[in-house]
């Protein structure tokens, strides 16, 4: 058997990058260029923080924090008037809610002489009981006075005691009882053995 070969022209066997013309390279690459260009901007215009297209204004001026004084004035001092206030409330709470108050209203419910003269019933006076005087249980100091109400009347509670240390129980000076000016010793009371 004879095999048939065929001689290829010059043409054929010329590559495929030879036969592309010498410009057209070129013209790919400044396309590209250009497409790149045009999508860059367009990508950059549109963002929303350019500066270029959301310019910063200042609509009004600004407010002078000094122009009116009398208005500062009058918020600071009333300022200063509510933190005192709500101080001082905090601090009574925390003497209402003290153990010595507690248990000095303990035992002039079970006093005679308080039922005797206030009746049975006894609170304090008030809705917001205000406790007046020093009570420093770290310092071993209670010079306190608070007012106190029962069925049939109302009084005020005077207690005075002191500690020389937290290891020592309060010795008591005075605990008393005043209505309508007259005064009641309830040291003196035997139905109860009061202590703090």
């Amino acid at each position: 058997m004879f095999m048939r070969t065929r001689i290829l022209s010059p043409i054929l066997r010329t590559p495929l990058r030879a036969m592309r013309p010498a410009g057209s390279v070129v013209s790919l690459a400044r396309y590209q260029s250009s497409t790149t260009t045009s999508t860059t901007s367009s990508i950059s215009s549109a963002k929303p923080g350019n500066p270029e297209k959301r310019p910063m204004t200042i609509d009004r001026e600004l407010p002078d924090p000094f122009k009116d004084r009398t208005r500062n004035r009058i918020q600071f001092v009333g300022f200063w008037v509510l933190m005192f206030v709500s101080a001082a409330v905090m601090f009574n709470y925390e003497k209402t809610s003290s153990p010595v108050v507690t248990t000095t209203l303990h035992f002039l419910r079970r006093s005679e002489i308080i039922r005797e003269v206030l009746g049975s019933g006894i609170d304090f006076a008030d809705l917001y009981p205000w406790v007046s005087g020093e009570l420093n249980q770290v310092k071993g100091a209670v010079d306190i006075t608070f007012d106190v109400k029962g069925s049939k009347n109302r009084g005020t509670i005077k207690l005075v005691a002191n500690r020389n240390s937290r290891k020592e129980d309060f010795l008591i000076h005075e605990w008393s009882l005043e209505v309508d000016g007259k005064k009641y010793d309830l040291l003196a009371d035997k139905s109860v053995d009061f202590a703090v």
